[in-house]
């Protein structure tokens, strides 16, 4: 009896694997082969993946193979041959750009799919002892059994996810509308095969439909550029605010140059939650652009972005160490960058991917880089590795205090009022700051960030009234607190207070006083926070589910009253 596993390591317990599910709904829909579907994380101990592998008895296993889980996978791999007579398959970027030289280290794969796998996996499963086109296999030496023609019609490939899965509310469900990038950039290996295909729009909408009906919390698509066809896109995107249902929010990368005024307009009406955007900068530096293939229009793309409608979560990609971007431009960038106020900044660094361009310009650019996953770069002719280790600090530092949306108007106020609106030297300038007190080896509380970030403007500029102001702001933006630092001045006028929130339950604002107290906190501060005037004003903060409203207080009742 044959039994079939498809095994995936996630990187995190998050995420969920599309590939494996395409091709398992594939091959399923297709023939009459069941296949299980197990899945893990990088944190999950390699015995307990090994034990619970053995227990199914599988007789054929197949793994997909990324950066983050090759080394784990390939030492799985070794383990499980030793206890079960099963054929090995593996698929992914990580294994089939250079397969033969993985099958000969490795000699516990049997084959190795190249490209996509449902039609090939398909004829390989169905097959009597017959290879089909698409796969390395052995036969005393390594041999690829040509490239398979046969690439599926998208529309063919059923819906990947279970319907009973989509209840795990707190999973990213990733899906695809196409396959491919016409771009050519040559840190990526999208840019090998250069052509599109698209899944029909009414496929497109019936998959969707089926994520809101399941009011699942994130769809994440993984379209490499989601907004090639504009009347595609458009029509998509209509199709999902009319059926909005306040909880699904969908992830696109795009190309934030493309849009024109018609799309800007449009995303204006967009209800805040539905979208979020993934934008590639990588660099504002046009000769790094340049020699990576990488054509975008930086003008329109920050008018652009600055245009998007606050209502939609902008998360802009940096790469570190690109070709002709030394320390100082890479500094440029991130200001470019930060100038946009996006929601998130990544600040990634280069990984140099097997089947990538860039590979072949190596010794051009002088790369030093880990040879081991994930291939991340060292060195090169224009970034030194002590340069790359403090652009690691400052990437710690910039979650921290920036990625976090936590510290918002402090931040933002050091930056202009001490920094020239040079960003990426207040963060330079803050993880020095934590490197020389042993503060980026640790994890933080929240409460402590608050401490440190007032220590090191306090010990840099010293006392500023007004900063703190902000960081108070910062501070109660956060919902209700439950304790008040050294560095906040709460004036706390309890009698007030009371008279205050009874009335408040007696208008119906809140069902009984306790919860009136949950849920709001009073504070004086010495500046109005809509204008920063030196003023005296007293605010209500009401923390609802999803939002934060502030009422300025007048204070206008009597004390008899009171």
């Amino acid at each position: 009896m044959t039994k079939i596993l498809a095994v995936a390591i996630n990187s995190k317990f998050v995420h969920t694997n599309p590939a494996l599910r395409y091709i398992k709904k594939y091959i399923e829909h297709n023939s009459d082969i069941e296949i299980t579907l197990k899945e893990y994380t990088i944190n999950n101990h390699i015995n307990d993946i090994i034990k619970n592998i053995f227990r199914e008895l599988p007789t054929t296993i197949m793994f997909s193979v990324y950066i983050w889980n090759r080394e784990y996978v390939l030492k799985i791999v070794q383990e499980i041959k030793k206890v079960l007579d099963v054929k090995i398959i593996l698929g992914g970027p990580e294994v089939f750009y250079d397969a033969e030289n993985v099958m000969l280290d490795n000699p516990q794969i049997d084959f190795i799919c190249y490209g996509e796998g449902e039609q090939t996996l398909l004829n390989f499963l169905s097959a009597d002892d017959k290879i089909p086109p698409g796969l390395y296999y052995r036969d005393n030496v390594i041999i690829f059994s040509g490239h398979n023609e046969n690439i599926v019609e998208l529309d063919s490939i059923p819906f990947p996810y279970e319907i009973s899965e989509l209840h795990e509310k707190s999973k990213i469900y990733y899906y695809e509308s196409s396959r491919g990038c016409p771009f050519c950039c040559s840190y990526c290996m999208s840019s090998i095969d250069k052509t599109v295909r698209f899944y029909s729009i009414g496929r497109v909408k019936e998959d969707l439909k089926i994520f809101l009906d399941n009011k699942v919390k994130l769809v994440k698509f993984i379209d490499r550029t989601y907004n090639l066809k504009k009347e595609r896109y458009m029509e998509i995107w209509r199709f999902l605010v009319a059926n909005n249902n306040g909880i699904t929010c969908f992830h696109f990368e795009i190309s934030a140059d493309l849009f024109d005024d018609e799309t800007l307009n449009f995303l204006k009406i967009v209800p805040k939650g539905l979208f979020q955007f993934e934008i590639g900068v990588q660099s504002s530096n046009k000769k790094t652009l340049d020699v990576v293939n990488r054509k975008t229009d930086l003008n329109k793309l920050y008018t652009n972005v600055t245009r998007i409608s606050k209502g939609i979560h902008l998360h802009l990609d940096l790469i570190a160490g690109l070709p002709y971007e030394d320390y100082a431009t890479f500094g440029n960038s991130f200001n470019f960058v930060y100038s946009m106020k996006p929601e998130m900044i990544q600040l990634g660094f280069l990984k140099l991917l097997k089947g990538s361009p860039i590979i072949k310009e190596i010794e051009k650019h002088d790369y030093k880089y880990l040879n081991f996953p994930p291939y991340e770069v060292q060195s090169n002719s224009y970034i030194s590795f002590t340069e790359i280790l403090k652009l690691k600090d400052v990437e710690k530092c910039l979650d921290y205090y920036y990625n976090s949306q936590i510290f918002i108007n402090s931040i933002e106020y050091i930056i202009q009022k001490y920094y020239e609106n040079n960003a990426f030297k207040m963060f330079e300038d803050v993880s020095i700051y934590f490197n020389s007190r042993g503060f980026l080896d640790i994890s933080h509380k929240t409460i402590n960030l608050f401490r440190y970030f007032n220590d090191y403007v306090q010990a840099k500029f010293g006392e500023d009234k007004l900063f703190l102001a902000n960081l108070k702001l910062d501070y109660l933006m956060q919902g209700k607190p439950r304790s008040f630092p050294d560095w906040f001045e709460h004036e706390f006028d309890n009698d007030y207070y009371n008279k205050l929130l009874r009335s408040k339950v007696a208008n119906g604002e809140f069902e009984n006083l306790k919860q009136a107290y949950k849920h709001t906190e009073i504070a004086t501060f010495s500046y109005d926070i809509n204008t920063w005037e030196e003023v005296n004003k007293t605010y209500l903060f009401i923390y609802g589910d999803k939002h934060i409203e502030i009422e300025n207080l007048k204070k206008e009742m009597s004390r008899k009253d009171r």
